[in-house]
C-alpha cells in the first residue's frame, strides 16, 4: 500500500470530534487545577458550590466551543475540497508536508469561528439579560485582540491536528489489506532455480499488486470504498455499478478492467454481469436444467444463477484451490465480454 485515500469518514462524524473537544477540555481543566489548584477552589466557593462551577463550564466553555469545533472542521474539510487532497503517499517527507499544508487553516480559523464563538456565548452567559452594547463591548469587538487570539492558538491547534490525524489513521486502518503480503522466498547462495530451460534464473517474479480501493459516484459526488467492503460488481443498461453495504454507486471501470485487478482470491467472474465477493456467498445448491443457485447472505438475501459451465471453477475458489492465471504471466488472460445481460434475482 502506497497510499492512503483521504476519506475523511473520522472527521466527518460530529461524535468523534466532540470527544476530541471533551478530552482536550478536561486537559486543560486538569492542568489548571494542577497548577492552581487554592485559586480554583476559591473561585469555587465565590460561585456557590461544585453545581454552579461546573454549569458556568458547560454555558461559558463547552458549548461555545462545540460551535468553535463544528467550524474548524468545517475549514478543514473545504480546504481538503477545494484543493483536491484526496489521497496521501505514505511516506515520512510526505506526511509532514501534509502537515505543514494544513497549518495556514488552523493559524486562520481564529477569525471566521470567534464570532459565532462569542455569540453562542454571549446567550448563554448573560441569559436574560442581553443588551447590545454589552454584546459589542464584550464578546464581539472585544474579543479581537492578540491576548484572546494567543489564548485559543494552542487549543485550535491540538484540536485540529488531533482530528486530521485520527482521521488518517482511520483511514489507513480501513484501508489497509486485510491479508498478509505474500514473503518471497529467497534462495540461499549456491541454490540452483529450476527452470524451464534448466539452467539457474536470477530473475523472479513479482507479487501481483491488486486494486485496494473502487473510485465511484451518485448524485451527492465522488466516493471512494476499500476493496474488500465492496460485495459485488454488476453491469445495468451499460452502466458499471459497485453495490456497497451503503448502497449502488456508478464507476467507471468496466467489468473486464475489474476483472483483471482485482485479487481472484476473493472475487469470482460468476457471469458476464456479476463479479462476487466471496463474503457475500452463503450457500449454493443445484436448481434445473444443469445450471445451480447462488445465495448471497445478508443485507440482501438474494440468488443468483450460476451456470454449469463455471461450477467447477466456483468450488475451486470456495475452497481456496482456485489457480487463476498471474497478473504479471505473459500468456494473456481471457476474460468475458461485458454485457448488459445479468440474470439474477436481487
Amino acid at each position: 500500500m502506497k497510499e492512503v485515500q483521504l476519506n475523511r469518514l473520522y472527521l466527518r462524524n460530529p461524535f468523534n470530534s466532540i470527544t476530541i473537544l471533551l478530552i482536550v477540555a478536561l486537559l486543560f481543566e486538569g492542568l489548571t487545577w494542577a497548577v492552581a489548584y487554592r485559586s480554583k477552589l476559591v473561585q469555587v466557593e465565590e460561585l456557590g458550590g461544585g453545581l454552579t462551577y461546573a454549569s458556568l463550564l458547560l454555558r461559558g466553555l463547552f458549548l461555545p466551543e462545540v460551535c468553535t469545533l463544528y467550524i474548524l472542521i468545517k475549514l478543514i474539510n473545504t480546504y481538503h475540497t477545494t484543493f483536491r487532497i484526496h489521497s496521501l503517499p505514505l511516506s515520512w517527507p510526505a506526511i509532514m508536508r501534509y502537515q505543514l499544508r494544513l497549518l495556514p487553516v488552523l493559524l486562520l480559523a481564529f477569525f471566521v469561528f470567534n464570532p459565532f464563538t462569542q455569540t453562542i456565548r454571549f446567550i448563554t452567559e448573560s441569559y436574560p439579560f442581553y443588551t447590545l452594547d454589552r454584546y459589542l463591548e464584550k464578546y464581539l469587538l472585544g474579543t479581537f485582540n492578540v491576548r484572546v487570539y494567543v489564548l485559543y492558538l494552542t487549543p485550535v491547534l491540538l484540536i485540529g491536528y488531533l482530528a486530521v490525524n485520527g482521521s488518517l489513521l482511520y483511514d489507513y486502518f480501513n484501508q489497509r489489506p486485510s491479508y498478509p503480503e505474500p514473503d518471497v522466498a529467497r534462495p540461499e547462495s549456491g541454490e540452483l532455480i529450476a527452470t524451464s530451460g534448466g539452467l539457474p534464473s536470477s530473475e523472479t517474479t513479482p507479487a501481483p499488486e491488486y486494486l485496494d480501493v473502487v473510485k465511484s459516484r451518485n448524485g451527492q459526488g465522488e466516493m471512494i470504498f476499500p476493496v474488500e467492503e465492496c460485495l459485488y460488481f454488476t453491469i445495468e443498461d451499460r452502466n458499471y455499478y459497485v453495490q456497497h453495504p451503503k448502497g449502488k454507486y456508478m464507476m467507471s471501470k468496466t467489468l473486464n478492467e475489474l476483472e483483471a485487478e482485482l485479487d481472484p482470491t476473493k472475487f469470482f467472474r460468476v457471469n458476464r454481469g456479476l463479479i462476487l465477493n466471496r463474503r457475500v456467498v452463503q450457500s449454493y445448491a443445484h436448481w434445473e436444467k444443469g445450471k445451480y443457485i447462488v445465495r448471497l447472505n445478508s443485507p440482501f438475501d438474494g440468488e443468483i444463477i450460476l451456470p454449469r459451465a463455471r461450477l467447477q471453477e466456483f468450488r475451486e475458489w470456495l475452497g481456496g484451490k482456485y489457480q487463476p492465471v498471474p497478473h504479471a504471466s505473459a500468456s494473456p488472460t481471457v476474460s468475458l465480454p461485458d454485457s448488459p445481460v445479468f440474470t439474477d434475482s436481487f
